[in-house]
């Protein structure tokens, strides 16, 4: 721990702290973080103290405030993100009735940026926008491998291995064998299926959207919804419209207008 900055320590204890919108006691972010509590306390108080952390004044706990979220809605303002891409999310949803999303690849990792709800009432599928998808186990991750030459996407998921967060209900992919087979298959054809594994009972459709410059996939558009409606029938009848749908985005897609050099 001695060479690790007391900068990053603090963007650790952001990110711990953004899967935990009640929060978390300084001892529990210490532990988690393999961090003496002294240190934790220190670095949550920055936190506090510039106003991008609260601490609860019954329980303690620090949680990330507001203005630590707004900075990246901010972000995506600035660069037109919802302007641009939000309505083709929206007509994806409205013609599917399931629910939407949309990623981004970033640094090796994939984030939820933006989505829509389908669906207005009966069986919905309506998760929080909380960590990316995990890579191996997630028709999102293995769309965005399958467009990353093979040894590229294997050591993307050798980084944090075949572990799954606690979360994830399991994956049917549990080793680079089974992993290399399945991205050759969903780069034939386009699209990845997720079926049970990040939850029981979802099954999620994704196509990665492509990069205009032709390197891999910026990011991902999924549908996802309950198992019972996701037939291979169904699969059949909206794959062409999540297919258009991310190459809609990747057409208009607003980062590199931005950040090109």
């Amino acid at each position: 721990m001695a060479n690790v900055s007391a900068t990053e320590r603090t963007l650790d204890i952001i990110d711990l702290l953004a899967d935990h919108p009640n929060g978390l006691p300084v001892s529990e972010v210490a532990r988690r973080l393999k961090l003496p509590k002294s240190i934790a306390h220190r670095l949550l108080s920055i936190l506090r103290d510039r106003n991008f952390a609260t601490q609860d004044s019954t329980t303690q706990h620090y949680r990330l405030a507001i203005r630590t979220a707004s900075l990246g809605l901010r972000f995506f303002g600035n660069i037109g993100l919802y302007e641009l891409c939000q309505p083709i999310l929206t007509r994806l949803a409205q013609r599917t009735g399931e629910f939407v999303r949309l990623c981004a690849a970033e640094n090796g990792e994939l984030v939820w940026i933006a989505s829509a709800q389908g669906s207005s009432e009966g069986l919905r599928y309506d998760p929080t926008m909380q960590a990316g998808p995990a890579l191996h186990a997630t028709a999102n991750g293995r769309a965005w491998l399958s467009t990353l030459r093979e040894t590229d996407a294997l050591a993307q998921v050798r980084r944090k291995g075949f572990i799954l967060p606690r979360d994830y209900a399991g994956s049917s992919h549990t080793s680079e064998e089974q992993l290399s087979k399945k991205l050759k298959h969903i780069k034939e054809r386009g699209y990845a299926v997720s079926v049970d594994e990040s939850v029981i009972g979802i099954t999620a459709f994704a196509a990665p959207v492509p990069d205009r410059e032709e390197g891999p996939a910026v990011g991902c558009v999924s549908v996802a919804g309950p198992s019972v409606r996701m037939s291979q029938s169904r699969e059949r009848e909206i794959m062409p419209d999540i297919l258009a749908a991310a190459i809609a985005v990747g057409e208009i897609w607003p980062i590199p207008r931005f950040f090109a050099p």
